[in-house]
């Protein structure tokens, strides 16, 4: 067995040992794709290494990341991938995790992939294009311009934001799953799956987390926090376990939203009820 794929091996055992990954989809996905042609410029043994490795840097600032396996594992966990579905990646990277993704739809699955760096953007197209992933539509998006790619069975975003965009509400249909690195203010960051019902969302599943942040439009445009319990408030900056999450796009928010949640955190497009156990 050549050395890569030893190593390759060897993650993916260890990921299936230590819970992160559960599905053997998901394994066979890994075992599949092979991390240290997305890596390049580090010797294999770095690019199977369980961490997140920087992709592009600015001064101290990290802009393009690939994120660490374990971490990757568990949102694909969240994420529920069936074959044949159609998938939006909101953040290309180097083209791993949309490799990954290809993998879990097969061949009568489509994958898009969007990224607002436009050298990333063509480094992975290119990378993708080289490995034979033909069915990955790599795309540079401009932040400032509406994301309108269609309806879409699953949405991964792989960078932390702080909600989530009306783009994404319009481009997961009815039903349809999409996982985010979520920042929840006076809660901590969490990788959470939301399943749509018309312009609510209700938590599948969620899971602390670590990832840089999303850039472009409609990204930190303010947060309003309101407590169920007035006596929470002086208490807001203590680290309570997040045990709940539903979302509701702002227009279609009630007040019954605070009635039934110890913490309200409304963002541009969506407010977020958030129970602590």
């Amino acid at each position: 067995m050549e050395p890569a794929r030893r190593l390759r091996e060897a993650l993916v055992e260890r990921l299936v040992r230590i819970g992160c990954i559960r599905s053997e989809s998901i394994a066979a996905a890994m075992r599949a794709v092979e991390r240290h042609r997305f890596l390049p410029h580090l010797d294999p043994r770095d690019a199977y290494a369980d961490r997140a490795i920087a992709l592009k840097v600015a001064g101290d600032e990290v802009l393009s990341s690939i994120s660490q396996p374990a971490m990757i594992a568990g949102m694909l966990e969240l994420l529920d991938v069936q074959p044949g579905e159609r998938i939006l990646e909101i953040g290309t990277g180097s083209g791993y995790h949309a490799a990954l993704l290809a993998e879990l739809v097969g061949a009568g699955g489509r994958v898009t992939t969007v990224e607002l760096d436009d050298e990333i953007a063509a480094a992975a197209r290119e990378r993708l294009s080289s490995l034979g992933y033909v069915r990955v539509d790599a795309r540079a998006l401009d932040g400032s311009r509406r994301l309108d790619l269609g309806s879409f069975d699953r949405i991964a975003v792989t960078a932390r934001s702080d909600d989530l965009l009306d783009a994404w509400w319009d481009a997961l249909r009815e039903g349809g799953r999409i996982v985010v690195p979520l920042q929840l203010d006076r809660a901590g960051e969490y990788a959470i799956a939301f399943e749509r019902r018309g312009d609510r969302a209700d938590a599948l599943g969620l899971a602390p987390c670590a990832f840089i942040a999303l850039r472009g439009a409609g990204i930190d445009a303010g947060v309003e926090a309101f407590y169920r319990d007035p006596d929470d408030r002086a208490r807001g900056d203590r680290a309570r376990r997040v045990i709940a999450v539903e979302a509701v796009r702002r227009r279609a928010a009630d007040v019954a939203l605070l009635a039934r949640n110890d913490l309200v955190i409304a963002r541009r497009a969506t407010l977020f009820g958030v129970t602590f156990g």
